[in-house]
């Protein structure tokens, strides 16, 4: 389960924060696209809100308005980050922070670090953020905005927390706390990260009393976001603590809240779980298949922002095209209006002196050759140009690919685990006495049916058949070298050699983490090696 809703929570509260704040409009336009574009984007209408900032962009660059030009680029960023495409964000925050260093106060620029921090932790690069907000916190910690540094003292902790360092996050747990003492939501929102932190360290009579406290405290003050997230928070502490009649209340609770898709897809995997714990498998086979229309639903969803990031990316593309050639024209314009009337004069000296006619001569000569080099010039930014987009479009279809990839893996192997369960059942079934003792052939007969249907596993086949076409040389080497290799070991060196982590291997595979490093330990031995080390380094060998 999601150990971090709450905290994830929090980073986009504060981005979203920023986002409302007021600007100094360049005019009246550039005022009405920023906001037009904030109330848009808050609608999840990216691509439209993305082309009113790059007009509002344009007319702050051009009048040098520097603060409308750092809130343009924050919320641009913002846009990108709803989008999941953090590069983007972080280019834009990057931008905006050096129009603050340089023309603006101290506010805007911590308020930038701020985010980026929060980009750092929205694209779990805990260890980056932990050190933004470390900064963060270290340049503010003595003024008296009491405020802010506790908010950074609490996001220093949800990193801490995100990075197992128990000790850390508590440490700045208590300095949060003597700081927000005096704000009645943000230390509801440091209770519950509070709770979360007992709950790593094994107290779950106190983090489950931490958590239904914010429950009550919560819904009279209409904090509906911490409210849920205190009901999922005690869906996880009640699973911990094997109590299932209360983890399956809870999860049914947070079901009917509003939460995100990904917190949806894990309460249905809680669900699962604790209904096949209690051999209720009816209805453990149906929330599993929900997980399975929650995964799809994710991998919709960031397929479909992918698209709109792609043909943000391309429009922006053609705004800077097409306002590069309207600065081209107006030189152009501009030169052949020169080239015109010193033509003219030309002509008209010529009349009256031949000498001064040869000497325009070999101006007018020289200016073509300053035309034949600004041609070239410009034949060669064309040809970097149509370089720069032939690897975007590569980069894309690599992209493409892999995702394919995932998606194909991901769904071979949730299928391979389900037939796994689904044999073990029926094989617990086949051994009762009732099912033995039975003369019923019909059902028998259902069972062997069922039995040899689950044998069948085209999705892990479409894997194994795509895997080989993409990766032909080491399937074939990795066969020849050790031909004592059975399929599962070879499905598990695959998922080692595309460079899966660990915990991938072990979620994929539906295993513990220490079990897959022992796998891996034992597969390493079996191929001849003193430890598991080497093996990836072999493995990649083995295709070139």
């Amino acid at each position: 389960m999601n150990t971090h809703t709450t905290i994830y929570h929090i980073i986009l509260t504060t981005i979203f924060c920023l986002s409302t704040i007021s600007s100094r409009a360049v005019n009246q336009q550039c005022d009405s696209l920023l906001h037009a574009a904030i109330e848009i984007a808050s609608e999840q209408e990216y691509f439209r809100s993305m082309e009113l900032l790059t007009q509002a962009r344009e007319l702050a660059e051009e009048s040098k308005d520097y603060e409308t030009l750092f809130w343009i680029l924050n919320n641009i960023g913002i846009n990108h980050a709803e989008m999941t495409d953090y590069n983007s964000a972080l280019e834009n925050f990057s931008e905006a922070y050096k129009i603050a260093t340089l023309h603006l106060g101290q506010r805007c620029e911590r308020s930038i670090s701020n985010n980026i921090a929060g980009v750092y932790m929205l694209d779990k690069k805990f260890d980056k953020a932990l050190t933004q907000y470390q900064e963060l916190y270290e340049n503010n910690k003595n003024s008296k905005d009491t405020l802010f540094i506790g908010g950074c003292a609490m996001n220093i902790a949800n990193a801490s927390l995100s990075l197992n360092n128990l000790q850390q996050a508590t440490q700045y747990i208590n300095i949060a706390q003597e700081m927000l003492t005096q704000y009645p939501k943000e230390s509801l929102e440091l209770q519950l990260l509070h709770a979360h932190l007992l709950r790593k360290k094994g107290h779950y009579n106190e983090a489950r009393h931490l958590a239904q406290e914010a429950i009550d405290k919560a819904r009279p003050d209409s904090l509906q976001y911490i409210e849920t997230a205190a009901i999922l928070l005690t869906t996880q502490i009640m699973y911990d603590m094997d109590n299932l009649p209360g983890t399956i209340n809870y999860a049914n609770i947070a079901l009917h809240r509003n939460i995100s898709i990904e917190e949806r897809k894990n309460i249905y995997d809680v669900l699962s779980q604790a209904h096949y714990r209690t051999h209720n498998y009816e209805k453990g086979f149906a929330y599993k298949d929900s997980v399975l229309f929650m995964t799809d639903s994710i991998w919709n969803t960031n397929k479909e922002y992918l698209f709109e990031n792609s043909n943000i990316k391309i429009e922006l593309l053609k705004r800077e095209n097409e306002i590069k050639e309207y600065h081209l024209r107006s030189r152009n314009i501009t030169m052949m209006m020169g080239l015109g009337i010193l033509a003219a004069l030309i002509l008209a000296w010529a009349l009256i002196n031949q000498v001064i006619k040869n000497r325009q001569q070999k101006q007018i000569s020289q200016l073509h050759i300053n035309q034949e080099k600004q041609q070239q010039q410009l034949l060669q930014a064309q040809l970097e140009e149509e370089r720069a987009k032939a690897m975007l479009e590569e980069k894309r279809y690599q992209e493409e690919i892999e995702l394919r990839d995932k998606e194909l893996m991901s769904k071979a192997m949730f299928i391979a685990n389900r037939n796994d369960i689904i044999a073990n059942i029926i094989d617990m079934l086949s051994n009762t006495k009732a099912i033995k003792e039975s003369n019923d052939n019909e059902l028998k007969r259902t069972i062997t049916r069922l039995q040899h249907s689950i044998e069948e596993n085209e999705a892990w086949d479409d894997f194994t058949t795509h895997f080989e076409q993409r990766n032909e040389t080491f399937i074939a080497a990795l066969k020849e070298k050790h031909p004592e290799l059975n399929n599962n070991e070879i499905r598990f060196l695959s998922l080692v050699y595309i460079n899966l982590s660990t915990k991938e291997i072990a979620s994929l595979l539906n295993i513990t983490p220490e079990y897959c490093k022992k796998k891996r330990q034992q597969l390493a031995k079996k191929m001849g090696f003193d430890n598991s080390r080497a093996l990836f380094s072999y493995l990649s060998s083995l295709a070139s």
